[in-house]
């Protein structure tokens, strides 16, 4: 029962942790080439996954690796609906509240479908808070952080900045380890 208990809890903030949002284009790179302003972009993670535990798992352009259950859904340019990629959302930590709200600590990995494989990693603490019962849907908001972009590679290579997360989980079949996700990111770079 505990080891049921904690699949769900660790599958719930493996949502969370996915779901960022923006309402800005993109076409395979930072949409404002303006060094006097924020560039911005946006990206959706959709699908109805199965979690997978994981282990040792390499996050991309850095010497971390982690362990935890991993769900895994299509990313999507929000402006025109295209396939960008895949993303890999990781929870290694969570905690169940009496209310039903939940804490989560989740790696977030962006593997984009560019000619030169880039990526962006994620770290995010999350807060869940659950919809009525009756419907067994979660959302997930998070403002604005300036600083849970771990690494980039590829074009994204040397990327400073933050996300912000707006997502809504249903959560049906989440005995089962299921989740459907519908998550939208919204990523700020840090200008230096």
């Amino acid at each position: 029962m505990k080891k049921v208990i904690f699949k769900l809890i660790a599958l719930t903030f493996s949502l969370m942790a996915l779901l960022s949002c923006s309402d800005d284009d993109y076409e395979g790179g930072i949409i404002n080439e303006d060094p006097t302003t924020t560039p911005m972009f946006s990206i959706n993670a959709k699908g109805t996954v199965t979690g997978k535990m994981v282990e040792n798992f390499k996050l991309p352009g850095t010497d971390l690796s982690v362990a935890g259950n991993a769900f895994e859904m299509t990313m999507y340019n929000p402006a025109t609906g295209e396939s960008m990629g895949t993303v890999i959302d990781i929870n290694v930590g969570a905690e169940t509240f009496e209310d039903g709200s939940m804490f989560g600590e989740n790696y977030t990995v962006f593997l984009f479908e560019d000619p030169q494989n880039s990526t962006l990693v994620l770290h995010n603490l999350i807060d869940m808070i659950p919809a009525p019962p009756a419907n067994m849907n979660a959302f997930i908001k998070k403002e604005n952080t300036t600083d849970n972009v771990v690494s980039g590679t590829g074009i994204y290579s040397g990327f400073a900045g933050g996300s912000t997360l707006n997502a809504t989980l249903d959560m049906s079949a989440f005995s089962e380890n299921t989740v459907g996700f519908d998550c939208l990111y919204g990523f700020t770079q840090i200008l230096h």
